[in-house]
């Protein structure tokens, strides 16, 4: 594998996207039908945050914990925006920017997927994954 290739040549570009005004069921239905582990939240193309699927489930444990009672977890997550859980500090590349350079971010952050964004809009995400799977 060339490192010094750009990430647009790794990273995914089909990607499933929320809104920060989306409801929690729409985030855990996308992650029940469909083998993602981030899901990037757009203002119109704009990149705003990103909700992890590890994130969301320590939020939904955190809510039977919570409670200590049988509580509609459906009910409650209908009632989450998406904006209540996401992240909005993120680590961003660009384009152009080389696959070294994301190996570099991953290995000295504790980050599992970045975002490739042109400007302020969304066009991939590299995961450690797309990485491994080029050296393959």
């Amino acid at each position: 594998m060339d490192v010094k290739a750009p990430v647009s040549e790794i990273m995914t570009t089909n990607l499933v996207t929320v809104t920060p005004e989306d409801n929690l069921v729409t985030v855990k239905k996308l992650f029940e039908d469909h083998a993602i582990h981030h899901i990037p939240v757009v203002h119109f193309r704009d990149l705003v945050g990103l909700v992890s699927k590890s994130d969301f489930l320590l939020y939904c444990n955190s809510m039977v914990s919570e409670h200590k009672v049988d509580v509609q977890e459906d009910q409650k997550l209908a009632f989450t925006k998406v904006k209540q859980i996401m992240v909005n500090r993120l680590g961003k590349l660009e384009p152009d920017d080389r696959i070294e350079v994301a190996i570099d971010v991953f290995l000295t952050n504790y980050f599992h997927c970045l975002p490739v964004v042109k400007g302020s809009e969304l066009v991939g995400l590299v995961t450690p994954y797309d990485i491994l799977r080029r050296l393959a």
